[in-house]
């Protein structure tokens, strides 16, 4: 198993990504403390999940709306109120 910092994975993605599809895993640390990988995809994987973009924002909308005004984020709703 391989590790790589944040830094090189940024640089280096490409050949990171060339390593991982022959069957290596990556190790990404930040300060010498491991924080994520890279791993290849399972077999089954290959077919990318669809995502409904309408349920999403009805979910983040009740989300929001359950958190007293002072916790909800001003940005969002400002960004709202000018759409509507």
């Amino acid at each position: 198993m391989k590790t790589a910092t944040i830094r090189e994975a940024q640089h280096h993605l490409s050949k990171l990504m060339v390593q991982v599809e022959q069957g290596e895993e990556i190790v990404l640390t930040r300060r010498g403390k491991p924080v994520g990988r890279l791993v290849g995809m399972e077999k089954g994987d290959e077919k990318p999940k669809v995502v409904c973009w309408a349920d999403s924002v009805r979910m983040r909308n009740e989300a929001l709306h359950d958190l007293p005004q002072t916790r909800r984020n001003p940005v969002l709703e400002m960004r709202e109120e000018e759409r509507y």
